[in-house]
C-alpha cells in the first residue's frame, strides 16, 4: 500500500470513528443501572447487579405532573430525567426535560455541551430558538440567531452545544417535554455562569460595559438564585 492510499484509508477509518462517537458511546450490554451512591467513574456510572434489577427501575413517574412554575424568581420549572433522576438511563444515550412556563416567564439562556436537543410543546406556546458559533465554518451565519413561536404540537431542534432559551409569550401556562441525546447533556446557564462565581469584577465589567455597583449588584443576586438552582436539579431521584 502507498502513502496516499495509507492516508486515505486513515481518513476514512478517523470519520467512521467520528460518525459512530457523535454522542454517548454505544452500550456494549443490555442495560446497565447506575450505582449512585458508587459516584460517577470515567463516563457515567459503574453498574449495579444485573441480576439485582427489577421492572420499576425502567419506569419513571417524575415528569407526570406540572411542578408549581409561580415558585420560581422566573415563574418556570424545569423537571429532569437525567441519569441522576433516572438510574436506568445510565449507558442509554438519552434523557429528558419537562419545562413548564407561566405566562412572562423565561428559561435563561444556556447551552448542553453534551447533547443536540428536541423540544415538544404539549401545551401553549414558547418563543425559543439558538444562536450560531461566533466564528463557525461558514462566516455568513456567524452569531446568527434561529428562533421562533413555537406551538402546541411543534417541535424545534437546538443544534449540540449552542446557545438556547425559551420565554412563554402567551396567555397560558406553555409546557414541552424536551429530549436530549446523552444521558448527563449537562446544564450551563449564562447568567449565573458569569456572575456570582468569582470573575474579577474589571472582566464582567469591561465585558459587559458595567460599572462596579452594577457588577456588585448582579453577582449578589446570582449567588443566591444559582444556590437555589442547584438544590432544585439535585433533589432526590422520584
Amino acid at each position: 500500500m502507498n502513502l496516499l492510499a495509507a492516508m486515505i484509508l486513515a481518513a476514512g477509518l478517523l470519520s467512521a470513528v467520528h460518525i459512530v462517537h457523535a454522542a454517548d458511546p454505544d452500550p456494549l450490554q443490555d442495560f446497565c443501572i447506575a450505582d449512585l451512591a458508587a459516584g460517577p467513574v470515567s463516563n457515567g456510572f459503574a453498574c449495579k447487579l444485573l441480576a439485582l434489577a427489577s421492572t420499576d427501575y425502567f419506569a419513571f413517574s417524575g415528569l407526570a405532573e406540572a411542578a408549581n412554575p409561580s415558585v420560581s424568581a422566573t415563574n418556570d420549572t424545569a423537571n429532569l430525567a437525567f441519569v441522576r433522576q433516572w438510574p436506568a438511563l445510565n449507558t442509554q444515550g438519552l434523557s429528558l426535560i419537562r419545562l413548564d412556563i407561566n405566562p412572562g416567564g423565561i428559561i435563561f439562556p444556556h447551552t448542553h455541551n453534551l447533547a443536540t436537543e428536541i423540544l415538544y410543546v404539549l401545551e401553549g406556546e414558547m418563543y425559543t430558538g439558538f444562536v450560531t458559533n461566533n466564528f463557525g465554518n461558514d462566516p455568513t451565519i456567524s452569531n446568527k440567531l434561529y428562533a421562533k413561536v413555537v406551538k402546541k404540537e411543534e417541535a424545534f431542534i437546538f443544534p449540540k452545544g449552542l446557545l438556547h432559551f425559551q420565554l412563554n409569550k402567551g396567555k397560558v401556562l406553555a409546557s414541552s417535554l424536551n429530549v436530549l441525546n446523552s444521558q448527563n447533556p449537562g446544564i450551563q446557564l449564562m447568567p449565573s455562569a458569569l456572575f456570582g462565581n468569582g470573575i474579577e469584577r474589571e472582566m464582567l465589567e469591561k465585558s459587559f460595559f458595567m460599572n462596579e455597583t452594577q457588577v456588585a449588584a448582579h453577582n449578589s443576586c446570582w449567588i443566591t438564585t444559582f444556590i437555589l438552582l442547584l438544590l432544585w436539579l439535585h433533589r432526590p431521584f422520584a
